[in-house]
Formats: structure tokens, C-alpha cells, sequence
């Protein structure tokens, strides 16, 4: 039974889906157990075809409807995507007011038999449904971090060690560094990830290690980078072009994705430099020589760390080699520039991140090519 000094009405709402629905998922079980008694939980979901008026008018029906069994009930309208289609007050869309009919009735007071739980993404602040819940309940907001920010690491951070800590994993630092490279801000991978570290080091009591989580979490921004860096290093404009815009498309946050792309641009550059240095510095005539050189090199003088040249796969570093001979040394300076405006231009004005992308492929490809 619910807890009679708990609210009657949550809202759980934001950017951030996978949080959204996994708080809606604890916060049931902590009022009414792990297996609800559907007498005294009536769940209500949406079907295949998604948001929809007549999943809001059986909600209300529901709600107006006493308990069946005993004196209290919950009703929890389950993981929604209608709160975006919520509109203005004039909006006469069947969604819509459908909503504006369940804002009306939340703001007149719900029946004391009753707790509402509602979760889904995207209930804007500034209209009738969040203020009424606001207004008789409570309201958690979740939001999806964004690394291309100051804080979104740490936010990221928090979501992260708190999911471990739910499962009762212990992620010591350079774990979870690594675990935030691989997820690239998607908490949706967050649970997944820590089953597949779960099952692999054999229970939650056993010690996660960086080398255990290397073994079987592969992130995709490490994918994404070699995806952009293998059609800038072949200096193919179209290739570049195709690559950015199937990605940006297939993801569920077009935005960042088209961010994290800049950066990984950006790294590709950065690291043909500092190859195109460490080359000269060593006296290496061409690729191959890299390649022979980084394999005969004594352990005690290869690093630790995967992303320094010495530390990298012999073969791997001979293959950016070979890319980075596309370009001059001031071509990648001025690439790098580039990137750092589209990079800056996406955060200080309305232009869309995918725009900056395309637009700073252009320049650093498509201006290249015309002067060949």
C-alpha cells in the first residue's frame, strides 16, 4: 500500500528520457513494492502508435474512478511522449485538449483515494500541466547532460557513479573516465554498460578494474571519431559530408552528436600534428619507418596511455601517417581553427550544430579542393 505521508501527485519530466523512466521506475517500487497489485496500481501506457487523446481520456477515467479494493489507489500514466504536443491554451488539437483537460483537473485537486504519478519527457515549464503539478505536487526535472558544457561532465559523473551505486558497483575514477568516454553523454547506455561489467568480473561484490571495463565496453564516440577521422584522413569531401549527416540523423540528440563530431574533427588534426612532430623529431623518412620504429621501441618506453603515439598500435599510428600526409602542417592549424569556431558558433548563436559541422567541412575540405 502507498505510504500515507507520501505526495499524492509526481511529475517526472525533462530531457533526459532514460532518467525520466528509470525515477518513475524506482519511485513506484519505493511506494508499492517491487510487483504492484494491479487492485491498487492501475498502469496506463501508450500503444505502438504513440501519444495519443484516448490514452489521456482513459487516465482520467481512471483517475475519477474510486479504488476497486480498499481505500487508496495509484494510478501512473507510464512513460509518455504526449507532453511536448501540449500546445497553447488555444491549441484545438484532440492531444492537446486532452491535456488541458487533465492540467484542469490536477489543478482542482485530485480525490484523497488517489496518487498520480505521470513520467515523459518534454512538460514545458511555462504551460498549464507542469504548473498544476507544480502547483498540488511535486516535480522532478531530469536533463540530459551536455558535455560540450562546463558542468555536463560532472553531471554526467553524478548520473553515472549514482546508477553504480543502485546496482551496488563500485567505479574508481579512472573507471568511470573511461565509462564517460564510452557513453558520450547517452544515460540511455548507462545500464547496459554496467551489466555488461556486471556479468564480466562475475558479481557486484567482485573489484571493477579499468582493464576488466576495456575488455567489454567499446563507446561510440570512440567509434564516431574513427568513423570522421577515416574520411578526413582520404580528404574526401563527399565521404565527410555522408558520414557526418548519417550520424547526426541517427541520433536520438542530433545536437550534441553534431558537437561531439567538431571535437573529434578537431582531434583528428591535433593528432596528425603532433604524429607529423614526433616523426620529424625521430628522424622517421615515412610512414612504414614509424611503424618499424614504434614496434622495435623497449616496453619500458611505450605509454600506458592510449592516446599518446608510443602507446597507440604500431600499425594504427602508421595509418595516421599516411592520412595526415594529405594535409600541411599549416592546413592543420588552420582546420583546427575552423573547428573551434563552428565549435563556439553553436553555443553562442542559433545556428543548428549540424550547420557548423557541414559548413566547417566545407571549409577545410571543399575550399581545399577547389585550389587543387
Amino acid at each position: 500500500m502507498a505510504n500515507k505521508q507520501a505526495k499524492k501527485l509526481y511529475l517526472l519530466t525533462g530531457t533526459d528520457e532514460a532518467q525520466i523512466s528509470s525515477a518513475a521506475e524506482r519511485l513506484v517500487e519505493e511506494l508499492l513494492g517491487p510487483n504492484p497489485d494491479p487492485f491498487v496500481c492501475d498502469i496506463i501506457q501508450e500503444g505502438d502508435t504513440g501519444a495519443n487523446h484516448e490514452t489521456l481520456r482513459t487516465l482520467v477515467r481512471s483517475i475519477m474512478s474510486p479504488p476497486f479494493m480498499g481505500e487508496h489507489k495509484t494510478v501512473w500514466l507510464k512513460h509518455s511522449s504526449a507532453f511536448a504536443s501540449e500546445g497553447d491554451a488555444k491549441a484545438n488539437d484532440p492531444l492537446a485538449v486532452a491535456l488541458r483537460e487533465l492540467s484542469a483537473l490536477i489543478q482542482a485537486g485530485l480525490p484523497d483515494y488517489l496518487t498520480l504519478i505521470l513520467d515523459g519527457p518534454n512538460c514545458d515549464g511555462r504551460k498549464a500541466l507542469y504548473k498544476a503539478c507544480s502547483a498540488q505536487g511535486e516535480v522532478r526535472v531530469f536533463a540530459r547532460p551536455d558535455l560540450s558544457r562546463p558542468r555536463g561532465h560532472d553531471e554526467m559523473t553524478a548520473i553515472l557513479q549514482q546508477a553504480a551505486q543502485l546496482k551496488g558497483v563500485q567505479l574508481p575514477p579512472p573507471v568511470c573516465e573511461y565509462l564517460l568516454d564510452v557513453l558520450g553523454g547517452d544515460s540511455a547506455a548507462i545500464d547496459s554498460e554496467l551489466e555488461k561489467i556486471i556479468c564480466y568480473i562475475g558479481g557486484t561484490d567482485k573489484e571493477v578494474t579499468l582493464a576488466d571495463v576495456q575488455q567489454v565496453c567499446v563507446g561510440r564516440g570512440e567509434e564516431q571519431s574513427w568513423a570522421v577521422a577515416e574520411a578526413l584522413g582520404q580528404r574526401d569531401l563527399q565521404k565527410s559530408l555522408a558520414v557526418a549527416d548519417s550520424l547526426v540523423s541517427q541520433s536520438k540528440n542530433p545536437d550534441q552528436t553534431a558537437r561531439s563530431l567538431i571535437m573529434s574533427a578537431a582531434g583528428f588534426f591535433r593528432q596528425s600534428l603532433r604524429i607529423l612532430v614526433f616523426i620529424h623529431e625521430n628522424r622517421l623518412a615515412t610512414p612504414t619507418a614509424l611503424k618499424l620504429y614504434l614496434e622495435a621501441l623497449p616496453a619500458e618506453k611505450k605509454s600506458k596511455n592510449r592516446r599518446e603515439i608510443t602507446g597507440m598500435h604500431p600499425y594504427r599510428v602508421m595509418k595516421l601517417a599516411e592520412q595526415a600526409e594529405r594535409y600541411s602542417p599549416h592546413e592543420m592549424i588552420q582546420a583546427i581553427r575552423i573547428l573551434r569556431d563552428a565549435l563556439w558558433q553553436t553555443v553562442s548563436s542559433s545556428t543548428a550544430a549540424a550547420v557548423a559541422l557541414e559548413n566547417a567541412l566545407l571549409q577545410i575540405i571543399g575550399w581545399q579542393q577547389c585550389r587543387r
